[in-house]
């Protein structure tokens, strides 16, 4: 059996020689950000927290270390605040999504949302309120917020 690139990390994975990072690195690609549509807001909050602190781990181990590392570092760096990028996103227009989908269904119950979320948005009264509200989770324009949540 040919020992190929692939074979070798896949010891060096049993073995345990593989560094924690680049198994979630690996473990984003090839299932979570495939898999963005699936998960809850705060499944997502999570994803974007562990990014943040894998993020502030590289740019620790970054000003430790000789600076003939530092392009190293910063494509991990890169690499990690594109995942970062990509959650984000997915996580503002869900949000949008779901709490348009609440405001216009009064008896929809979301999967995504806790409860809480949903139920505070409904018990606002003011519009100028609630468009604060929203504009906090989504990030959105506000004439869009204002045109879509009239």
């Amino acid at each position: 059996m040919l020992d190929t690139k692939e074979n070798r990390f896949e010891k060096k994975q049993r073995t345990g020689k593989v560094h924690y990072r680049k198994m979630r690195y690996l473990k984003y690609h090839s299932d979570i950000l495939l898999k963005l549509d699936s998960y809850s807001y705060i499944q997502l909050n999570s994803f974007k927290q562990e990014i943040e602190n894998f993020i502030n781990q590289i740019n620790q181990e970054e000003a430790n270390k000789l600076s003939i590392n530092k392009p190293l570092h910063s494509k991990r760096s890169n690499s990690w605040r594109q995942i970062r990028i990509q959650i984000e996103d997915k996580m503002k227009t869900k949000n949008y999504e779901e709490l348009l989908k609440a405001y216009i269904s009064p008896s929809y119950e979301s999967n995504y949302f806790d409860a809480k979320v949903i139920n505070d948005m409904r018990n606002i009264e003011n519009k100028n309120e609630l468009y604060k509200y929203i504009h906090r989770y989504t990030e959105r324009d506000m004439k869009d917020i204002e045109r879509d949540f009239f």
